[in-house]
């Protein structure tokens, strides 16, 4: 029968082997964070400020998100971008409207008509959503550039859905815009209430365009949610959200 260890040995090897787990632990957790965030690249690292040139990636929406306490920074990611900006604010007496830190868009690759008023994550996500979703998908379905996006606005200081009470609508904060359909440059048209749901090539874009814009926007609704958005695609920067 072997020998047992003494008292004294047996609490050294405990002790030893409380230590080695320590060292195990945090230094795989050091070693975790090392790969995550320093030799990871830029684009997959959600601490990095996103480019909208980039293509998205799984971590787009967080880094999204993080530009909403960075207004500086987000302004400049969004002119890097080649878009025209202009910092925008919003005053309102009504409690739960207004934009402290916008930004009025004036230019970008495609036209909107005017009228673009939103929160600066709001903004770039938009941007990164006409490039990366809505170009590509046009060329794809519809072998036509897209021109001009139709919409139904930005801000607007009211509740969900026009209701008279309860709380306040996406739009109130500068954080929504809906989008209600595209001009091409061979002269078509494609409209979410009459090109939505088909077997086509309008209601293929359409279906992707809608998918492309749920990795960017927190809430991304349409047609399949509710009758009132039959008309129309709701795009909205939130912390939480859905995609339908």
């Amino acid at each position: 029968m072997p020998e047992r260890p003494s008292p004294r040995l047996r609490r050294a090897l405990i002790a030893a082997g409380l230590v080695f787990r320590f060292f195990l632990f945090f230094g795989g957790l050091a070693l975790a964070v090392w790969f995550a965030f320093i030799h990871f690249p830029d684009a997959y690292n959600p601490f990095v400020p996103p480019r909208i040139e980039e293509k998205p990636n799984i971590v787009t929406g967080l880094k999204l998100r993080g530009l909403a306490n960075e207004y500086d920074i987000c302004v400049s990611v969004v002119r890097a971008s080649g878009a025209k900006a202009r910092r925008d604010s919003i005053a309102s007496a009504s409690e739960g409207c207004g934009m402290a830190q916008g930004l009025h868009l004036e230019q970008s690759h495609i036209s909107y008509g005017g009228g673009i008023e939103l929160t600066c994550p709001a903004t770039a996500a938009l941007l990164m959503w006409e490039r990366h979703v809505v170009a590509p998908a046009a060329q794809e379905h519809l072998g036509s550039e897209i021109v001009r996006v139709r919409h139904f606005g930005t801000y607007a200081c009211r509740n969900v859905n026009h209701a008279q009470g309860g709380r306040r609508s996406g739009h109130a904060r500068g954080d929504a815009i809906d989008i209600a359909g595209f001009d091409l440059a061979d002269g078509r048209r494609v409209s979410v209430l009459a090109d939505w749901g088909k077997e086509t090539p309008e209601g293929r874009f359409l279906a992707d365009i809608h998918e492309g814009a749920c990795g960017l926007f927190a809430t991304v609704l349409g047609p399949d949610y509710n009758a009132l958005h039959a008309n129309h695609f709701h795009f909205e920067m939130a912390r939480w959200g859905i995609c339908r």
